[in-house]
């Protein structure tokens, strides 16, 4: 007669696995079922002929991870999307789904991640004194912006430390461009920003560093690019030309952007103004044809560095120190500016050297 006891002692073959094995099996078998589970759970919900009437019906009913699809058509709402993260898509051609009024913003993203990708945006009350400046406001949280258009509206605001991306956009004929102040830190990159009447770009406050790159600024009403407060944004590889008032403006007190591989041109004001005690480092920028002074660095305090920059064909000088500043400027090429290459008023302290200089 056999102990059944003893059959514990017998292996019972190759596939037996021992606690801790089964217990990683069981783990990962569950952490795949969760995962089908969400995937299969997550929906597409179509706003247009046959779905919603309207895109805010459609993020209400809609849950993490949803795709709110919207198809063409004039949408004249406006859309909050507050704490989930969903996607919002145009389903056609961009320029025929088209969302926002004269009421208040287009869409307001509050602390979400959601997506929001191929639209029209307009509208928005264009008076930056009222809460509904922007077509497209951004507080808070990490949301993905691209392949939007937005025009003849309140522009776009990043604001409560918000960061996330807006790419690949056009942003035309607004009151202004982006702004972006409160601890914002989003990416801007790759987007048209022309003919805005305020700014193409403002910048503002202690904590906001957005990085902005390779964008196209140009023809606006105003300045190109503002950096103010102590905002201490990372600018780069952008082209900002044929604005109204200055190209790139940067002033305060611990406002200190890198400014690099820019081209600057063709301005009707400074291509860049440096006042007020800002200290930003600006190099290896194209700076040229201005109006008036390629780099003007102007009041006591204001102390930058100005490195390897080339300046050439401006109608002023082609840097001009005044009011006491005392920048750093070396390693520059400055040619061909009608009121002599580096102009400095007596009271201003600048550090000079190696630059190469003709008129």
């Amino acid at each position: 007669m056999t102990d059944d006891r003893s059959k514990a002692l017998v292996p019972q073959g190759p596939t037996s696995l021992t606690p801790l094995g089964r217990l990683a099996e069981r783990t990962l078998a569950e952490r795949t079922e969760r995962e089908v589970r969400a995937l299969v759970a997550t929906r597409t919900l179509v706003v247009g002929p046959g779905g919603y009437a309207t895109i805010s019906a459609a993020v209400e009913a809609a849950g993490h991870g949803d795709t709110v699809l919207v198809k063409p058509g004039r949408y004249k709402e406006s859309v909050i999307v507050d704490g989930k993260t969903i996607t919002i898509q145009g389903d056609g051609d961009r320029d025929t789904i088209v969302v926002g009024w004269d009421q208040g913003p287009a869409f307001v993203l509050v602390k979400t991640r959601s997506t929001l990708t191929g639209l029209t945006i307009v509208g928005g009350n264009p008076d930056p004194a009222s809460d509904g400046f922007a077509s497209l406001g951004i507080s808070g949280g990490a949301p993905q912006l691209d392949h939007l258009l937005l025009r003849n509206g309140g522009g776009v605001v990043f604001a409560g430390g918000a960061a996330g991306a807006i790419e690949h956009s056009e942003i035309r004929r607004n009151r202004c461009g982006i702004l972006a102040y409160g601890g914002a830190s989003p990416r801007i990159e790759g987007n048209e920003i022309w003919a805005n009447v305020a700014f193409g770009m403002s910048i503002v406050g202690a904590g906001t560093d957005p990085l902005v790159r390779a964008n196209r600024v140009h023809d606006g009403k105003g300045p190109g690019l503002l950096v103010r407060e102590g905002a201490s944004p990372r600018i780069e590889g952008n082209e900002i030309w044929a604005n109204a008032g200055l190209a790139i403006g940067i002033s305060g007190a611990g406002t200190d952007p890198l400014v690099r591989a820019n081209r600057v041109h063709d301005g009707k004001g400074p291509g860049i103004l440096v006042d007020e005690g800002a200290s930003p480092r600006i190099e290896a920028n194209e700076v040229w044809s201005h109006a008036d002074v390629g780099i003007a660095i102007l009041d006591a305090g204001t102390d930058p560095l100005v490195h390897a920059n080339r300046v050439r064909g401006c109608k002023g000088s082609g840097i001009l120190v005044s009011g006491g500043a005392s920048p750093t400027i070396r390693g520059n090429t400055i040619t061909g500016n009608a009121r002599g290459a580096i102009l400095v008023t007596p009271e201003s302290v600048p550090t000079l050297g190696r630059n190469v200089v003709s008129d």
